[in-house]
């Protein structure tokens, strides 16, 4: 397949997961306003599930079609990072209208939760060879629990209706049309990840590498989007439960990936090199700074000088995500 193809493939699939994830967006939210099911825990875990389709699929294929679990990791731990990175981004450009917003104390216990991933993806990494039970990690079943544990912990009871509640379009059509959106995203995330791994090949980068620049960039956009769609309308708190909810469900990926990576000569997908410690470190960083974020915005919410401090802190993702590519490239460079 010649060059230029695969870049203008790439490019496409890229277009096409943005504009499913949108529609998918919004045919949760129909459900959202027309079904019983808790407003809140359809944002933080339906929508957050809808739009880490992407990184799902992207790692099954990793997995079972070009046979490159190193760059699961990468995809995961670069997703959240570049999460982490879009928020602040967000949150400093519609800065105005954060100076009225509060965030759901919920989600300082989702950000520990995160923080409780991490450490167990730092356990699977250093660990590999001692935690191995048959084909996959002791790990990964522990981070499947932990996301039970916190779905469950998740306030269910139902709140008063908003937003769109009437688009011309039925609790049933939404979800038949939600059902084939799906599908068509989980086609084009099979074909992201096998033109991402051609693209890593042509460029001479690095799996892990690729994975967090292309994979993980890519398969972002559609929390960006719904995200920057909740900002605009002044809903801060459901576009902080769409991040946060989609960084803690991506690592449940990694049990799914690793389960299924029992094939002939396979790997696990807790492989550790220099980006999967870096993405370590930086994501750690940038999600305690995430959450010292929102601790702020509740607690100086009348303080001179408080917004201030709340962007401050909104600007350093961004910055770590920089960072990362900044010493990624060096080694690649030299």
């Amino acid at each position: 397949m010649p060059d230029w193809l695969v870049y203008i493939g790439y490019i496409a699939m890229v277009a096409i997961i943005v504009v499913l994830s949108v529609k998918l967006g919004k045919y949760v939210d129909i459900i959202d306003a027309k079904s019983n099911i808790s407003g809140a825990f359809i944002g933080g875990v339906m929508l957050a599930a809808v739009t880490s389709l992407p990184e799902l699929f992207t790692s099954l294929s990793a997995v079972w079609i070009v046979h490159e679990n190193s760059m699961i990791i990468g995809n995961i731990l670069g997703s959240d990072l570049i999460n982490l990175a879009f928020f602040g981004i967000i949150l400093l450009i519609f800065g105005r209208g954060l100076k009225k917003a509060e965030f759901s104390r919920f989600y300082y216990i989702a950000l520990g939760v995160a923080l409780g991933m991490y450490a167990l993806v730092a356990v699977g990494l250093y660990l590999a060879e001692y935690l191995q039970f048959t084909w996959f990690s002791a790990v990964s079943p522990i981070i499947l629990v932990l996301y039970v544990l916190f779905v469950n912990k998740m306030p269910k009871t139902s709140e008063p209706e908003s937003g769109n509640k009437d688009e011309g379009i039925t609790l049933k059509q939404a979800i038949v049309r939600f059902g084939i959106c799906a599908v068509v995203l989980i086609g084009s995330s099979i074909a992201m990840t096998y033109l991402s791994d051609i693209v890593a090949d042509n460029l001479g980068l690095g799996k892990t590498f690729a994975g967090a620049l292309f994979l993980g960039v890519a398969t972002s956009l559609p929390e960006l989007m719904s995200s920057i769609t909740l900002c605009h309308r002044g809903n801060y708190n459901a576009a902080a439960g769409n991040i946060i909810g989609s960084n803690v469900f991506n690592f449940t990926i990694l049990f799914v990936a690793d389960i299924l990576s029992f094939m002939p000569n396979g790997s696990g997908v807790y492989i550790l090199n220099a980006d999967s410690k870096w993405l370590l470190i930086l994501g750690v960083i940038a999600t305690c700074t995430t959450l010292a974020m929102m601790f702020m915005k509740n607690k100086m919410k009348n303080v001179r000088g408080g917004l201030i401090c709340v962007e401050t802190a909104n600007a350093i993702p961004p910055i770590l995500y920089i960072l990362y590519l900044l010493i990624t490239t060096a080694v690649i460079v030299v």
